[in-house]
């Protein structure tokens, strides 16, 4: 959306973005958006305020109405201050007590979440956060007041007014994935009403996905089944965003944390009202497969589909040979803009530069470059290896075979860490330098392995240093202590999967500096709604059967890996995938693997009630400090990690906000 990203840049006010030039709006700042959180105040318009009328005036005025409901969306490209990527660390660590761990998200991580003044706190719009019912506030008055612009035709009233329902919708639904049962806002309070009428309850989980669903029923009609010109209109929401969004709402819904959730079973407000039903409910689950299928089924007539690299389109700029064209189905199913794999994307460019202050100084950077490795010596002035994938993400990911390492027949699992030299056997000459020694834990693994991880001897694709359809690179990672000067590489693995082949760095020249490929962010890929079908199927079933394996075989065959009843054969346990709880297991394994590094885990982990076991990693890594292959090879332990207590499933509420509303009630075991 070209003309809404300007509208983004443009805006100094926080709060009331977007119609910061319209003359007399200022005189209401005080009142509609000062982050008070949800007090008495929460919502409240006042009466017969000549401001609003003029952000209503036209059409001018009100598109730029608009663009602010957008503008509150959190930035799920900026992983300071977004709560998917650091707090948990699960996927991603970072340097040492520098940069990232200095931020808000980084304070998470080392346990520093609290209830007197919570971080990242997108309840009242403390500490990071923004606030999401500030946001609400907005789309209500957008919603009041869209009728009064004459020089608008209906549909695209009717059009605007849909987009900004499903704002709403989403808004809601944001702070509920965070902080469980939520105010409802289904309108703005007036300013008449008391004290006492302002002050909103929590609602049951259960009633705002209901009432989630209930505007995204009502948004869908009048949303572009597709958008026709991604340049101007690019983040747009159209119907299966939509869709897929009320679709992700019921399976939160269904799913363990919030679906017969004994740990809550005492969690209710001053009028009795239990906020987390504690018994189990299958129908919640049949609700959410409807959803999912009715989500894939608008998606296809959209005209997405589940991405796959082109070879044949793109011989003219890259030739890559077809190991190299597996790779490429995972990477560029995220860097590549506007394929049909990809639903709904993030409105910033990913390699944008995003302030963080660090221990010492403000320092700039972007998340791509963060990631990108340090491949020459030059690289060290460019800013970027900051960040790095957890050393467990490298087990994660399956055998060739498409089975987890220690259950396939036919790979050593025992033998993981042990040196082995590479030569040209099949299928590594493309993946691994050759005649060069890593450990045995880098061969014989499925592409996803290799496209989602940087690792020493391994090749780091980028357009640069790709060389005779790749059956050559140069450089390949060097990490040892001395190669690319005295640098440790923390845990030893980076995140390539999120580095656009097209972006790069000095190429051993002073001179060159960091080159981004800017792309937008995935939100929501076709892959992932697949999986999340795949795993609603099988909860409703007695059994896993063929509709359950369709869809998470589907996904894996984009990435040459057989069906999962045909890979299990080679396991130690031939039979997981008929087993309606082995087949769950496998479902959120693949959704671990092929939404790794998208800001998907925490969510999902969260969801599944599995954060005590997946968020409780030990922060290991190779003796990045080693200088031979024996040495190197050791694994050393950064940090213990920490364990995950039951209560940071959601976060608190401030308790100055609990003070001025006494309707509300803390976050339970806060």
């Amino acid at each position: 959306m070209k003309s809404l990203e300007k509208d983004k840049k443009d805006k100094k006010i926080k709060g009331f973005k977007g119609i910061k030039k319209i003359p007399g709006i200022l005189a209401i700042l005080g009142v509609l958006v000062i982050p008070i959180s949800c007090d008495k105040w929460l919502d409240v318009v006042p009466e017969n305020m000549p401001a609003i009328d003029d952000a209503f005036s036209n059409r001018a005025t009100a598109e730029k109405s608009l663009f602010t409901c957008y503008s509150y969306l959190p930035d799920a490209v900026d992983p300071y201050w977004y709560p998917t990527y650091y707090t948990h660390r699960s996927e991603v660590d970072y340097t040492g007590n520098a940069g990232p761990a200095t931020t808000i998200a980084g304070r998470i991580s080392r346990g520093d979440q609290n209830s007197n003044s919570p971080l990242l706190d997108y309840w009242s719009g403390r500490n990071g956060g923004s606030s999401m019912f500030q946001a609400i506030r907005f789309c209500n008055i957008f919603l009041e007041e869209i009728y009064k612009p004459r020089d608008i035709s209906e549909n695209e009233r009717k059009r605007w007014i849909a987009e900004v329902k499903f704002l709403k919708a989403y808004y809601h639904f944001f702070l509920l994935q965070l902080y469980g049962p939520i105010p409802i806002v289904k309108e703005n309070i007036p300013l008449s009403a008391s004290p006492e009428e302002a002050m909103l309850f929590r609602e049951p989980v259960d009633e705002c996905i209901a009432y989630i669903a209930q505007l995204i029923n009502e948004a869908v009609p009048d949303l572009p089944l597709y958008i026709n010109n991604n340049i101007e209109e690019d983040g747009r929401i159209t119907q299966p965003i939509a869709l897929a969004v009320k679709a992700r709402a019921l399976t939160w819904g269904a799913s363990p944390l919030f679906n017969g959730n004994q740990y809550y079973q005492n969690w209710k407000d001053s009028r009795g009202k239990l906020l987390v039903s504690d018994v189990y409910s299958k129908e919640k689950w049949e609700k959410a497969a409807t959803a999912l299928r009715n989500a894939i089924d608008t998606c296809h007539l959209a005209g997405h589909q589940l991405y796959q690299y082109n070879k044949l389109l793109n011989a003219s700029t890259v030739a890559l040979n077809d190991s190299l064209v597996w790779l490429m189905n995972t990477r560029k199913a995220i860097t590549e803009r506007w394929n049909k794999g990809i639903i709904w994307s993030c409105m910033n460019n990913f390699g944008s530069r995003v302030s963080f202050p660090s221990a010492a100084t403000r320092q700039y950077a972007d998340m791509q470059r963060i990631l990108f490795p340090r491949m020459y010596q030059q690289d060290a002035t460019k800013d970027v290896n900051l960040c790095y994938a957890q050393f467990a993400m490298a087990e994660l990911f399956y055998s060739n075979n498409g089975i987890p390492i220690d259950e396939d027949n036919h790979w050593n699992y025992a033998a993981r860490y042990q040196l082995q030299t590479s030569t040209e056997e099949a299928g590594h000459k493309s993946y691994l330098a050759l005649g060069e020694q890593t450990v045995a834990l880098h061969f014989n693994r499925e592409p996803r392995f290799y496209a989602n991880l940087g690792f020493d001897r391994g090749f780091f694709e980028i357009s640069t240093s790709t060389i005779n359809g790749g059956a050559s690179f140069s450089p390949y990672q060097r990490m040892r202590f001395g190669e690319v000067g005295n640098y440790v590489y923390q845990t030893g693995y980076h995140v390539k999967k999120l580095v656009a082949f097209e972006t790069s760095c000095s190429q051993g020249n002073d001179a060159r500096g960091y080159n981004p490929y800017l792309y937008r962010f995935p939100l929501i890929r076709l892959a992932d709604l697949y999986l999340m079908y795949s795993e609603a199927l099988n909860e409703v079933k007695s059994a896993p059967d063929a509709d359950v394996y369709f869809w998470i075989d589907s996904v894996r065959a984009v990435v040459g890996l057989d069906g999962v009843v045909d890979s299990w054969k080679n396991s130690r346990y031939p039979n997981r995938p008929r087993d309606k709880d082995e087949m769950r297991k496998i479902i959120q394994r693949e959704r671990l693997i092929e939404l790794s590094f998208e800001g998907q885990r925490f969510w999902d982990v969260r969801r599944w009630k599995l954060a005590e076991t997946l968020f409780t990693y030990s922060s290991q890594g190779w003796n990045t400090a080693g200088e031979t292959a024996e040495q190197y090879y050791t694994i050393i332990d950064w940090n213990e990690g920490r364990k995950f207590a039951l209560n940071e499933y959601l976060w608190p509420i401030n308790l100055y906000d609990l003070r001025v509303n006494r309707n509300l009630v803390q976050t339970y075991g806060w």
